[in-house]
């Protein structure tokens, strides 16, 4: 290795080490920048607002097809004579408990796949 330098890149290197950033640029930029911002949150509040009209709308039919579903679904998948037994596969002895360990198990899956 040696401590001979090129001169022409050491003045290449002297001139990028001066402050050649315009401040009223920057300050345009951070400006565009909040501007970006306000306008992203106020979209997001009237976007907001205009959809709670249409979900309250929508509840009572969803209401209604989820309270069917319940009455159509039986209790437990498998039924089990014994209480103790009973109790204890309760949170897995339903459709329910099937769809949740399902997501859990999907969601398991999902992040040892990506990480």
């Amino acid at each position: 290795m040696t401590d001979a330098r090129d001169p022409g890149l050491q003045a290449l290197f002297d001139a990028a080490r001066e402050d050649t950033v315009n401040e009223a640029f920057v300050a345009r930029v951070m400006a565009d920048i909040e501007k970006g911002q306000r306008l992203t949150i106020f979209s997001w509040v009237i976007a907001g607002l205009l959809l709670v009209p249409v979900a309250w709308w929508l509840s009572t039919p969803l209401l209604g097809a989820v309270d069917l579903a319940t009455q159509l679904l039986p209790d437990t998948l498998i039924a089990v004579e014994e209480g103790f037994l009973a109790q204890l596969l309760a949170p897995v002895n339903s459709i329910a408990g099937v769809v949740g360990l399902t997501f859990v198990g999907a969601w398991a899956a999902y992040r040892k796949i990506l990480s």
